[in-house]
């Protein structure tokens, strides 16, 4: 079957106008073959570009000579006319005249075009034909076009009614070789003459090329490139896991290699800081004027500060007087000064060694700050620590943010931070610290740097160098690159050109059926095309099987397009993204795991595109940021293993208590998070849609080494990510020689890709390469010669046996890249090895010089270089006779090769004779000792202590916070300052830090861990570790023996038995082999060997320099298999598939079938017998009997719901739906809006439906605790709308008619004629009059019943579609017949689940009408703000004199993504907090304003509590699944942990204790489901869903008056035997539809007084305002709303995201709280707002914020007590505080039950019902833990 890719549909459709060349692509060439011509005189490219290229119209006519007007464009003929004139004929029309084009031009003879009138208005006039004849004007290039043999063929007929031809073939004119081979915008047109005399104007379109996987373009694009002058961009792919096999060598003049943008150096200078600003439009600045002492006397920290780093200003001797210091402070200062390697010409950072350096007492204790110390002729100032760093102060220059631009605006002057540029043309901005006398800006102090200082991206210093890579996302522009010397375009005489998956050329004979968006686009509206693509080939294809799957698991791994920043307009990263599912639907998981975890927009989506370690954070940009969280969740949630352990059969495990057990905890995802560091864009290319400017959303992302955090990571199994793997220090000695090494071609390229060389040396002439020398076995096995003798270099070598050295190899202990001959190089690839973080006999290595980076590296591995000295002596020199730069061989190597000199390793200063760039580690004689830093919960951070050393890079010096986790084999230290249970550093034994925290010594042990052999493959895997390498890759002999036992084989080395060095090779349950060394290693802490852990493993190197990108792509494997083959993810996909397959409760047993095909890779016979395997799973899912048994269609529990988007396909493949003849596809609209499903656009990660969604207990289902997911979306709003629309389609076509799904209008009235319409079904069954009417009617509901219920229809629900197919034949014929049995069969429970109905012949009763008590009412509104609302930037400490200043401590947590005070509106003071005052948000004015009046308080610290508890035993105390977004949300809805109220929501308890009292009380919920309204069974109906925008009328327009009666018997009641999910959606409709008619008769009157904003939220609660005002003509006494509001899941860019969301949410609060007012019913109304959780307190890398817990919230209305904040805000945010988890993730102190049992109790619940109510009320025996409702509310 032929797979169909919907990159590949898309591509070869999109064929739109292209006037001039663009990044994406060229034009085509008027005489090439399938060149677009056309009749029509202007098209859309002609008109006004909105700011783009003025475009110009001029009719010239000389009444006195001419005939004939002519009309041209831009000074060049277009066509002659013999009239033309404005169509408003008041307007004059000149001629002779040069009009400006304005608007877009209809595009067909006698639309309109419009030109701009001197007034600026726009007037229209006819779009004529190209038409010339003898005595007219003739144009300026004519070609003959020929049409031979039908190769002139009519196009889009549909778009422009045979206006628009194509030549099939091409042209051979004498004209065309003049023709430029490119079209610009401005040229002269070509016109073209038809055989018959006619003109046509040559209409240029895109030109893509054939660029994929398996036919790489030739020269990468190379020639397109130099043709257009460099405005289309080279395409070669880059080269990754998808494509490096099918690569080719092109030898190309003109051929161009993938961008080299991220390696590019930019030097911060004046001149390219000017550069940057004119190329991207980015204010950058150098920081000028930060004060040491500001004028407030705040001061910075003394420079002997250990540990600090200290700047200091480079001046004149003369300009400055030297400061007394004390003697011993004056040469540290000035010996760290001096011997500094700092660089930079204006400025020299020092670090302040933490020993070694001292400085006088007197100088501490006086602090000095303001210090000039002057050494010979030059001067050293102390400055600021950002003096002179460069900043994007971009942010600061929108009018919202800084408070000075909108005075500077209203007063006339410019822009304070603008002017520095545009006004001053300075490259430096002058921080106003003491502003000139006269000036009206205050002065500045220093804490107004430190609150905003964090909000502008820093690039460097000036006078450095920084990389692209590095520059903020605004600039790392395709523009800046070339500018700065990017070599993609560069021609070479090998260059390695790849492609990519599905791109295709497009083909110009399909016609347009799409448009990309680029930089000279001229169409909008494209948002729909990425789904048109899917409808149509669902529709249509041939693979219909794969395509079903594909969307299966689209709603699996998810990516919600709204979180993507080109959502709006752009398909093919999209339809990109999809092909993932779709190529690898039968393939294997892990390829779909992998391409998905790679793929840029899924990195976007789960925000951890461009995520850095906490060591790169700190180090670039001096922030204590974290790794973003949210991917390292959700792949674990949703993508693979899901939240608990599960048994085979999808079962849960249970712990001995019956608990459900957890897959991983927090601590696995924050080890995971620092995983998923490094990934970035590739940089953006040509040959596809891409108009971001930045960032390449299509190609699978690189890794940026220098991002990746280099610490191990835990696994979920109590592990390490990482075991298994060999170690680094065991792999054969010259292992790049070895069986298993493996090169990959650079071409003519010398410098590697997976490892990083200085950036210099691309264009270094003198670079000494590793050349493979004559005779060479690795020379001659790369050149894989052929009979003839011809190398044939293939794109990946491996090598097949172990090689012997020749020459300079022999001393070579490692290769980078080689020099295979030919010019050609290749790339030495290491295997996958991990290194263990603690190790013996460690040796210090000196980064290019001593006042540089000190660090340790092992001896055993070859990370440095030699460094020889003569004796005594402290210059160092490389040994001359080294093979290459930048080799690195090993400790014992480095002396050898001193030795060869006659020198030895030393402790040097510096290396001579060398130039800098080709310095790197070096090995020094100095050992160095590796030493644990242990935090409070036992995590484990290394710290470096060399025995001498002037600077440590800070991840591995004393102060870093680098922690990870480790497994202690018991205790561990403690300090007594970090808790109750500090055990004094164990004893003692290790240090205790001021901070908190112990400092140890280590010592490292390794251990033999078998002496015979394992008794089983189990004993080896639960015991053994550390990997090992292929035993054929040692020299002959070195492992002799081998012995097999029990499924184990054991290697032995000769001449030994059961050593540490014995291996043991085992293949697991899934078929993976495995080679393990028979070693354990453990780290014990010197003085005390109790306190012991494991040796933690990891494949990044602590080194920076061997970091590389290749290491991190290991790891990133290691990972995925990880995912992969844990024991859930079979069940947990298993489970998922059915789901959305056949059954959305399967049988343990159906489940165990399918993964079991997961697992083996094998059912029946099919699958490749590979663990992972899709097709042998769906093959399980479709075919297992569960699937197929049609006896379990009456099995009132198997089956689901069919969604939407499969409805609206069945309806339309099964009818044969056909396009109509104005247009080329099938248009589906909006359904998102009306139905709530359509491909692509979810709402969150979550997708549309809840995989554990159990509809309420009044429910068959419900009280069965059984699951629906499609039940979340079935609301009666959508459910009008899928019926309206589906039951237009059937009537009117595809149209806009009466809620159609197109939103064009068709003629809507009922016939057969579908003319107007968009598309129509065209399934008819036409009635041969002599044929009985019964026997056809019986014909067409048989066959209708097999289309669309697969003959499920029951013979009660046949026969009631049978007669109204008889009464509706004679009256009206079959046609219409048809139609009514269509519509009526489209309301059935058979079409819309998957079950059978048994009717019992009784109408269903429908809801009856409330009647109110006469109770005075009252109402609850709960809000939910979906996705996890950073609260603490909703009420922020402000004035708080009591105990310590806690906005200072705010700041320093919340770093970039604090607030800054003053911008903060200050609320009244309260006396029971830590604070006495507090602030809100800026944007929370209306917030604000009722707090002070006393309409609104808060609950601070609140959330999901099923006990109190302390930082020490939560994890103990807590069922619920903390920090995930769908079991905290339902935790926050239910208030129901134990689920002692199983199935039911705090608002439904509260409802049904009011309803109890005999009250009459409605339940709403707003567009969705909701779990909080959902009572007990019973006691009252199911709460009603409505849609925000209101009530829409149900079949407006009956194909029969009788129509709803009919509908009603087709949904009569059931047996009990009936299915429970058709019973499920006949009730459903049943109630909807009585609803629905009674709501939209109520509120079709109901008006607000208020101008709600247009947008979600507000809309929703102008509805609740609407229902409340409605509460009499509904009989209510009482009612209970939820609505929500999402897009609070901020882990990127928090502060700008919250910026509009908290500002919409106050808006939205103002608007109710006036409606309500005005309406006099405030006082009865209490709003309280939820969220599934907070966010951390600390920021990750990205500007955002992760998943945290405990947070506050408001609750407001006119009878809530306000002013007060109830509960208790943290009296400590740090990582030290006693209610404080990891980065600032707060436990609360007040549960949900606190704020509910008040409410509660307002809403006039009686007490004797809370326990119903708050079912774990009774776990909060604290008495004062409540607080009582007087306390809240006004009773």
């Amino acid at each position: 079957m032929p797979l169909t890719t919907h990159r590949e549909y898309f591509r070869e459709r999109l064929n739109p106008r292209l006037t001039n060349p663009i990044r994406m692509g060229r034009n085509n060439h008027p005489c090439s073959a399938n060149a677009r011509w056309r009749k029509f005189t202007f098209s859309r490219k002609d008109g006004d570009h909105n700011g783009g290229f003025q475009q110009t119209f001029e009719a010239q006519y000389n009444e006195a000579v001419d005939h004939f007007i002519t009309l041209k464009l831009n000074g060049f003929v277009r066509t002659t006319v013999k009239n033309i004139g404005f169509e408003d004929t008041t307007k004059t029309f000149e001629f002779n005249k040069e009009y400006l084009m304005c608007h877009l031009p209809q595009e067909e003879v006698d639309g309109w075009f419009w030109v701009r009138l001197d007034d600026g208005s726009c007037t229209h006039l006819k779009n004529p034909l190209v038409e010339f004849s003898p005595e007219t004007t003739q144009p300026s290039y004519v070609v003959n076009i020929p049409n031979i043999s039908g190769s002139l063929q009519v196009i889009d007929i549909e778009l422009s009614d045979g206006q628009e031809l194509i030549s099939t073939v091409a042209l051979d004119d004498a004209l065309c070789d003049t023709l430029s081979d490119i079209t610009e915008e401005g040229d002269a047109p070509v016109h073209g003459k038809l055989d018959d005399g006619t003109y046509v104007l040559f209409d240029p379109r895109l030109e893509l090329q054939e660029n994929t996987v398996a036919s790489p373009e030739s020269d990468g694009g190379g020639l397109i490139k130099t043709l257009t002058g460099d405005v289309t961009k080279c395409a070669n792919v880059p080269r990754t896991f998808l494509n490096e096999d099918s690569c080719v060598l092109s030898y190309s003049a003109t051929a161009c290699g993938s961008s080299t943008a991220p390696d590019l150096q930019i030097d911060l200078n004046a001149q390219n800081l000017e550069k940057l600003h004119e190329l991207t439009g980015q204010y950058v600045y150098g920081l000028l004027g930060l004060p040491v002492v500001d004028k407030f006397g705040e001061k910075l920290e003394n420079p002997c500060t250990p540990g600090l780093r200290s700047r200091w200003e480079i001046k004149a001797a003369g300009e400055c007087t030297a400061t007394a210091l004390g003697t011993n402070t004056n040469a540290s200062l000035v010996e760290l000064l001096f011997e500094s390697s700092d660089s930079n010409p204006f400025i020299r950072d020092i670090n302040f060694p933490a020993s070694g350096f001292t400085c006088e007492s007197s100088d501490y204790i006086s602090g000095i700050a303001e210090v000039e110390i002057i050494i010979g002729n030059q001067c050293f100032k102390r400055v600021h620590p950002e003096h002179m760093s460069v900043f994007d102060f971009t942010y600061w220059a929108l009018d919202h943010t800084h408070p000075g631009n909108m005075v500077a605006m209203m007063d006339g002057e410019s822009n304070p931070i603008k002017k520095w540029r545009d006004v001053n043309a300075s490259a430096f901005l002058i921080f106003p610290s003491f502003p000139d006398a006269g000036s009206d800006v205050p002065p500045h102090p220093l804490e107004r740097w430190i609150t905003h200082g964090d909000k502008f991206p820093k690039l460097g210093r000036f006078g450095d160098m920084t990389l692209f890579v590095d520059l903020p996302n605004e600039m790392r522009t395709d523009e800046v690159a070339e500018y700065f010397g990017d070599t993609s375009g560069s021609s070479g005489s090998a260059v390695v050109t790849c492609g990519s998956p599905g791109e295709v050329a497009n083909d110009p004979t399909l016609g347009k059926y799409f448009i990309a968006v680029h930089e000279k686009g001229t169409d909008w509206g494209l948002d729909q095309q990425k789904g048109d693509a899917f409808f149509n080939i669902a529709l249509r294809a041939q693979d219909q099987l794969r395509q079903r799957v594909a969307f299966a698991l689209s709603q699996i791994l998810v990516v919600v397009d709204k979180a993507i920043g080109v959502e709006g307009d752009h398909t093919e990263a999209f339809v990109a993204y999809h092909d993932i599912l779709v190529r690898n639907a039968f393939g294997n998981y892990r390829d779909i795991l992998k391409q998905a975890s790679y793929n840029p927009l899924m990195a976007e989506n789960l925000s951890f595109l461009q995520s850095k370690s906490t060591a790169h954070m700190w180090e670039h940009q001096q922030k204590h940021a974290f790794a973003d969280e949210n991917f390292a969740r959700e792949i674990m949630q949703l993508f693979s293993t899901g939240l608990y352990e599960l048994n085979k059969d999808g079962s849960h495990k249970v712990d001995e208590n019956g608990e459900l057990i957890n897959a991983y905890t927090n601590d696995e995802i924050m080890s995971f998070a620092r995983l998923w560091t490094g990934f970035d864009y590739q940089q953006t290319r040509g040959n596809m849609e891409d108009n971001t400017w930045f960032g390449n959303r299509v190609d699978p992302m690189r890794i940026e080494a220098s991002w990746r955090d280099k610490f191990p990571k835990t696994d979920m199994t109590g592990g390490y990510i990482g075991d298994g793997y060999p170690l680094c220090v065991d792999l054969p000695d010259k292992m790049w020689l070895r069986r298993g090494a493996r090169y990959r071609l650079l071409g003519s390229k010398y410098t590697p890709e997976l490892m990083e060389d200085h950036p210099s040396f691309k264009n270094d002439l003198t670079m000494k390469h590793f050349v493979l020398e004559a005779g060479s076995k690795l020379k001659e096995a790369l050149c894989n010669a052929d009979e003839v003798g011809n190398c044939q270099y293939a794109m990946t070598v491996t090598l097949e046996s172990n090689l012997l050295c020749t020459g300079k190899e022999c001393d070579a202990d490692t290769a980078r890249v080689v020099d295979a001959g030919g010019e050609l190089y290749y790339e030495y690839i290491s295997p996958a090895c991990v290194e263990q973080a603690f190790y013996r006999n460690a040796k210090k290595v000196i980064f290019k010089d001593r006042m540089k980076d000190s660090s340790c590296a092992n001896p055993l591995l070859p990370y440095a270089s030699e460094a020889c000295c003569s004796v005594a002596d402290v210059v160092a020199y490389r040994n001359p006779d080294y093979i290459y730069d930048q080799e690195r061989v090993m400790f014992s190597t480095a002396g050898s090769r001193c030795e060869a000199m006659g020198k030895q390793l030393c402790d040097f200063n510096y290396i001579n004779d060398l130039d800098d760039h080709k310095k790197g580690y070096h090995w020094t004689s100095d050992s160095c000792k590796i030493q644990v830093k242990v935090d409070s919960v036992g995590q484990v951070a290394l710290v470096y202590k060399p025995n001498s050393y002037n600077h440590l890079h800070p991840h591995i010096d004393p102060n870093n916070r680098n922690f990870f986790k480790v497994y202690w084999d018991g205790d561990y230290p403690r300090n007594e300052i970090d808790g109750p249970d500090g055990n004094n550093c164990g004893n003692g034994v290790c240090e205790a830090l001021e901070t908190g925290g112990c400092l140890c010594d280590t010592n490292v042990f390794e251990s033999r861990v078998f002496s015979r052999m394992p008794t089983s493959v189990d004993e080896v895997l639960s015991k053994l570790t550390i990997g090992a390498y292929d035993t054929l890759a040692y020299d002959d002999g070195t492992y002799s023996d081998s012995v097999t036992e029990n499924d184990v084989t054991a290697y032995f080395k000769a001449g030994e038995e059961f050593t540490a060095e014995t291996i043991f090779e085992v293949t697991d349950k899934n078929r993976r082999s495995f080679r393990f060394k028979n070693s354990m290693e453990s780290v014990r802490v010197q003085g005390d060997s109790s306190l012991s852990f494991r040796n933690p493993l990891s494949f990044m190197s602590v080194l920076n320099t061997e970091s590389t990108a290749g290491k991190a792509a290991y790891e990133t494997d290691a990972a995925l298999d990880h995912y992969l083959y844990h024991d859930n993810t079979a069940p947990f996909l298993a489970l998922r598939m059915i789901q959305r397959m056949v059954s959305s409760n399967p049988s343990p047993r159906y489940v165990q079938a399918v993964a079991d095909a997961f697992t083996s890779g094998q059912y029946m016979d099919i699958g490749s017998g590979i663990y992972g395997d899709m097709g042998a799973m769906t093959a399980a899912v479709i075919l297992e009997p569960q699937a197929r048994d049609e006896a379990l269609d009456n099995d009132p529990f198997d089956g689901q719901f069919v969604e939407q988007v499969l409805q609206i396909t069945r309806l339309s493949r099964g009818l044969e739906i056909t396009p109509s003849d104005t247009v080329k596809l099938v248009y589906f609209d909006h359904l998102k809006d009306k139905v709530g499903q359509a491909p692509y656009e979810y709402d969150t990660v979550f997708s549309f439906f809840l995989p554990e969604y159990t509809p309420d207990g009044t429910t068959k289902i419900g009280q069965a605790t059984l699951v629906a997911p499609e039940v979340v979306a079935l609301d009666a709003p959508k459910t009008v709308a899928l019926i309206n629309g589906m039951f237009s389609m059937v009537k009117y076509g595809l149209s806009r008619c009466y809620g159609g799904f197109n939103s064009n209008w068709g003629s809507c009235t009922e016939n057969d004629d579908f003319s107007n319409s968009y598309a129509h079904l065209t399934h008819e069954m036409a009635w041969d009059q002599p044929e009985a009417g019964e026997v056809h009617a019986s014909a067409v509901v048989s066959e209708l019943s097999l289309l669309l219920t697969a003959g499920r229809l029951s013979n009660t629900n046949f026969d009631i579609v049978k007669n109204a197919y008889l009464d509706k034949l004679p009256l009206a014929g079959h046609a219409a017949a048809h139609r009514m049995a269509v519509q009526l069969l489209l309301t059935t429970p058979e079409f819309h689940t998957t079950q059978t109905t048994i009717p019992s012949g009784l109408a269903r009763p429908e809801p009856a009408e409330p009647v109110s008590s006469g109770v005075p009412y009252k109402a609850i509104v709960m809000v939910m703000l979906s996705g996890g609302a950073d609260s603490f930037n909703m009420l922020v400490p402000h004035t708080c004199t009591v105990a310590k200043d806690m906005y200072q401590e705010y700041n320093e947590v919340r770093l970039d993504v604090a607030l800054p005070k003053n911008d903060l509106i200050e609320l009244n003071s309260v006396s029971n907090q830590v604070c006495e005052k507090f602030g809100v948000h800026p944007r929370y004015e209306n917030v604000a304003a009722m707090f002070n009046s006393g309409d609104l308080s808060w609950f601070t610290n609140t959330g999901v509590l099923d006990k109190e508890t302390n930082k020490y035993e939560y994890w103990k105390d807590t069922v619920t699944q903390l920090f995930a977004h769908n079991w905290m949300q339902q935790a926050a809805q239910k208030a129901d942990p134990m689920k002692d109220a199983f199935g039911t929501g705090i608002l439904g308890r509260i409802r049904d204790a009011a309803t109890n009292q005999g009250r009459s009380v409605g339940a709403f919920s707003i567009d969705w489901s909701s779990a909080a309204t959902s009572g007990k069974p019973g006691v009252n109906p199911s709460a009603v869903i409505l849609n925000r925008n209101g009530v829409t009328k149900f079949n407006e327009k009956p194909s029969s008056d009788d129509m709803l009666i009919t509908i009603k018997k087709l949904n009569e009641d059931v047996t009990p035997e009936s299915g429970a999910f058709s019973d499920l959606w006949s009730d459903h409709l049943t109630t909807a539809l009585a609803t629905n008619e009674r709501l939209y008769n109520t509120l079709s009157v109901k008006t607000v007084q208020t101008e709600f904003p247009n947008e979600h939220l507000s809309r929703q609660l102008e509805m609740v305002a609407k229902m409340i005002d409605s509460r009499g003509e509904r009989g209510a006494d009482a009612d209970v709303f939820f609505s929500s509001k999402g897009g609070f899941d901020t882990h990127m860019n928090t502060l700008v995201n919250t910026d509009r969301l908290f500002g919409e949410l106050d808006a939205a609060y103002g608007a109710f709280r006036q409606e309500l007012e005005a309406k006099g019913i405030w006082d009865k109304v209490t709003l309280i707002t939820v969220s599934d959780f907070a966010r951390t307190l600390n920021p990750n890398g990205n500007a955002g914020v992760d998943h945290a817990w405990g947070g506050n919230y408001l609750i407001m209305g006119g009878s809530v007590k306000g002013g007060q904040i109830h509960g208790e805000y943290p009296d400590n945010l740090t990582d030290e505080g006693d209610r404080m988890l990891t980065r600032g993730r707060a436990i609360p102190t007040t549960g949900w039950e606190v704020v509910f049992r008040a409410t509660a109790e307002w809403f006039g619940c009686d007490p004797a019902d809370l326990p119903e109510i708050l079912p774990n009320m009774e776990t909060f025996t604290r008495e004062d833990y409540w607080i009582p409702a007087s306390n809240v509310f006004n009773m």
